[in-house]
């Protein structure tokens, strides 16, 4: 059986809204062969939701992901869970998993489920765990940095000509 294809709705900065959420194998596989033709097509939903969704990421662009209360922000993660159905219901459930974010907790709209926000992607995705991802940067944020000072432009003759 072929893995679904899964989106999340989710806001970011000059962002849709929806996002690609990458398969392992996707996710370790170089650059090029993730972009497949089908992540570079438009999205296969009604202009309608795309403007409902593109509307609700400017409105988190607006507060700067901050909302003045739990409430406030309680209640622009119910407007992504609405536009999630509503994505479903336009995907179908044959090949489609949308999944967002209530709360602390990543769920899914069909079929139902959810996972906790440290471990959704190991979880349901099968992707390695962030403790091992952040073995490498904790080797190289504890290194003692070795700092050495740059060349003045009168080493390298003239501005115009770069060292090499």
């Amino acid at each position: 059986m072929t893995e679904p294809r899964r989106v999340l709705i989710d806001a970011d900065y000059a962002a849709d809204g929806i996002w690609w959420v990458p398969t392992k194998e996707e996710r370790e596989a170089p650059i090029p062969s993730y972009l497949t033709p089908e992540h570079l097509q438009p999205w296969p939903l009604s202009p309608e939701l795309r403007h409902d969704l593109k509307a609700w990421n400017q409105s988190w662009e607006a507060s700067d992901g901050f909302w003045n209360s739990a409430e406030a922000r309680r209640a622009w993660q119910e407007q992504g869970r609405e536009l999630a159905i509503r994505a479903q219901n336009e995907f179908g459930t044959d090949r489609w998993e949308v999944l967002y974010w209530l709360g602390d907790r990543l769920h899914r709209v069909h079929p139902p489920g959810s996972w906790p926000a440290e471990t959704w992607e190991q979880d349901l995705l099968g992707y390695p765990s962030r403790e091992r991802d952040m073995s490498v940067a904790a080797v190289v944020f504890t290194c003692q940095p070795k700092i050495v000072a740059a060349p003045s432009w009168a080493a390298w003759g003239s501005a115009s000509r770069w060292p090499g």
